[in-house]
């Protein structure tokens, strides 16, 4: 195993900009973080679930939409993946490459 990972392939990557910026970031975890919260106490009741279990998946979802995603192909097989921008490294699913994003 170790072997595979010294062979690597180098990929550098320019990072688009999000639209929301950073004020757009920080409102969207505070909202959904508000949201997760809100949503778990409304679940402590039992008429309260049918409105703070969806108040609490969709506020997820929120989070995790903020984060800074941004798609890449692989350089071997050209797989479209989504990563995060801030990982250093990407595995593709289909080929098992090991690969180092270098972000611009």
């Amino acid at each position: 195993m170790n072997e595979a990972r010294e062979k690597y392939v180098s990929l550098d990557v320019e990072k688009k900009k999000s639209a929301l910026g950073s004020v757009g970031k920080f409102l969207g975890l505070i909202v959904g973080g508000t949201g997760i919260l809100i949503g778990a106490i409304l679940c402590i009741t039992i008429i309260g679930i049918l409105f703070g279990l969806p108040l609490m998946i969709a506020s997820m979802g929120l989070i995790l939409s903020v984060q800074g995603y941004q798609m890449i192909s692989c350089p071997t097989c050209n797989k479209k993946q989504k990563v995060l921008q801030s990982k250093e490294n990407l595995d593709c699913v289909k080929c098992r490459q090991f690969t180092v994003i270098n972000w611009k």
